[in-house]
C-alpha cells in the first residue's frame, strides 16, 4: 500500500486523482486528512486486455470540458475520412481558432487527435480480429494503406503485422 499527499488540492483535482489512480490499476483504499491511500488492484488485467483498455476512448482524449464537443466529434467519425475543416465546422469554430485553442490546452493538434484515436482502434483490431492489416487500415478511416503503414510505424516504431506478432507473443 502506498499513500499519496495531496496539498492544497480542490475537490475536483481529489477527484480526478483517485479516477486517474483507478484507470491506472490502483484500487483507493482510503482518504484522510488530504492522504489518498492506495494498492494495486488485486483484480490486475492481462497484457492484451490493458492494451485494448487503454486503446479506449476514455484514456486517449483528455477531460476538458471546453474542447469536449472536439473529442466526440473525432470519436463519432474517426473511421471515415474527416478533416480539421469538418471538426472546426462541428463545433462552430474556424480552423485556425481550433488548431491553436486544442494545441494550448493539449499540446497536440486536432489532426494529431484523430490520427492517434484511429491508430488505437487500429491496435485494439489487431489484437482482437484477424482482420487483415488493409481491412484494418480502411475500417478506422484510412483510404491510402501506406499512409497508415507510415503513421503507424511512426507511432508504434514498428509496422501493423510486426506490431501485431510481438503483442500476441507477449500474451502467450
Amino acid at each position: 500500500m502506498s499513500d499519496i499527499l495531496l496539498i492544497n488540492a480542490e475537490t475536483q483535482t481529489q477527484n480526478l486523482l483517485m479516477k486517474c489512480l483507478e484507470n491506472a490499476g490502483f484500487q483507493v483504499v482510503g482518504t484522510e486528512n488530504n492522504i489518498v491511500s492506495v494498492q494495486l488492484a488485486q483484480n490486475k488485467l492481462s497484457s492484451s486486455e490493458e492494451i485494448t483498455n487503454l486503446n479506449t476512448p476514455q484514456f486517449i482524449f483528455p477531460n476538458i470540458p471546453r474542447i469536449r464537443e472536439v473529442f466526440e466529434f473525432i470519436e463519432l467519425n474517426y473511421h471515415e475520412n474527416i478533416r480539421l475543416k469538418e471538426v472546426a465546422q462541428a463545433v462552430g469554430y474556424s480552423s485556425a481558432y481550433l488548431t491553436d485553442l486544442v494545441r494550448k490546452l493539449t499540446g497536440k493538434t486536432v489532426n494529431n487527435w484523430i490520427i492517434e484515436r484511429r491508430l488505437a482502434a487500429a491496435s485494439s483490431l489487431l489484437l482482437e480480429t484477424n482482420d487483415s492489416v488493409e481491412q484494418i487500415a480502411l475500417k478506422v478511416g484510412y483510404k491510402n494503406i501506406n499512409h497508415f503503414y507510415c503513421q503507424f510505424r511512426d507511432y508504434y516504431q514498428n509496422t501493423p503485422r510486426a506490431w501485431r506478432e510481438t503483442q500476441h507473443c507477449k500474451v502467450a
